[in-house]
């Protein structure tokens, strides 16, 4: 079925406003309710606009930023499955889970596969977390991954020629060892994002710095160990962390009924051709969206200075 291209482009133009015209949105439900969200995946920078990728760190941001200025929003359950990712990014989303907070709606983390490193930094900023008794968490730490590939480029014939403003411009550089001073210097910028880390876990746990100090030096553990240990409130699943917010939702805004949850997870068709429609994407990437992710090809570029 062709879909006229004038009827894509007002779609489009009304994605790109959405922000500033959620309240008066045709689209948006006019009862209370409950939402669904994910993160799943690496935790880096991307894109934040309205055909963002369902999951990612700006789909996120932008889908916690429409949902606290919708009243009829009582409250979110996040789906949590990452491994960690970037510094900023990890902050910049769990400050978007205390933002929403502070209109006193409920966000409750349920955890999947794995919800560690900056995945754990997220999680920890909600009213609830719940995980499975498997699921990987923790690793709670910061680190920064760099090689020194001199002798390979020797033996190839490679010489680095390098001119710089300052001594620390090159640093993390390929072509050589790295100096004490460096090591110095990007030795404390971890130790200073470690301790922004443990402090975020403090103060979203209600937990002594010195008690997260113990579990907080890059190990993982499991959803048990970590409700052992405070990190996690209840062990359970998707039905379980519902519940959990339903519970919250109702003590907090009075309704003695459950509400009805909506899954903004689900791409609809409208919301696939809107993407295609803003990247010029060609008609099959249609039908990539609507595969299961497990069929889909992924590529991923990992980058060196990671929350892990």
């Amino acid at each position: 079925m062709a879909i006229p291209v004038g009827l894509i482009s007002s779609y489009v133009q009304a994605g790109k406003n959405a922000d500033a015209e959620f309240d008066s949105s045709p689209f948006r439900p006019v009862i209370d309710h409950l939402l669904v969200l994910e993160l799943k995946g690496m935790i880096i920078s991307g894109d934040d606009s309205a055909f963002a990728k369902v999951g990612s760190a700006g789909w996120l941001n932008r889908q916690l930023r429409r949902a606290e200025k919708d009243s009829h929003v009582k409250g979110v359950l996040l789906r949590l499955n990452s491994p960690g990712g970037t510094v900023a990014t990890s902050q910049e989303i769990q400050q978007s889970v205390l933002s929403f907070r502070k209109t006193g709606k409920p966000i409750v983390v349920s955890m999947v596969d794995v919800a560690a490193s900056g995945g754990y930094y997220v999680a920890c900023a909600a009213d609830k977390i719940v995980a499975l008794p498997g699921t990987i968490t923790g690793s709670i730490g910061v680190i920064m991954n760099l090689y020194n590939l001199q002798g390979t480029e020797q033996k190839l014939g490679i010489q680095a020629e390098v001119i710089k403003s300052g001594k620390f411009k090159d640093i993390g550089s390929f072509s050589r060892p790295m100096t004490g001073e460096e090591r110095e210097l990007l030795q404390g910028i971890i130790l200073d994002n470690y301790d922004q880390f443990i402090h975020a876990v403090s103060d979203g746990r209600h937990m002594d710095l010195e008690a997260v100090k113990k579990i907080a030096d890059g190990r993982i553990i499991s959803g048990r160990q970590a409700k052992d240990a405070g990190l996690v409130d209840e062990l359970g699943g998707y039905q379980e962390a519902v519940a959990g917010l339903q519970e919250l939702s109702k003590k907090k805004f009075g309704h003695t009924e459950d509400l009805k949850v909506i899954d903004k997870r689900i791409p609809t068709i409208l919301s696939v051709l809107m993407e295609s429609a803003s990247t010029g994407a060609y008609p099959s990437s249609l039908f990539d969206q609507l595969l299961p992710e497990s069929m889909r090809f992924s590529y991923h570029k990992q980058p060196l200075w990671l929350m892990q």
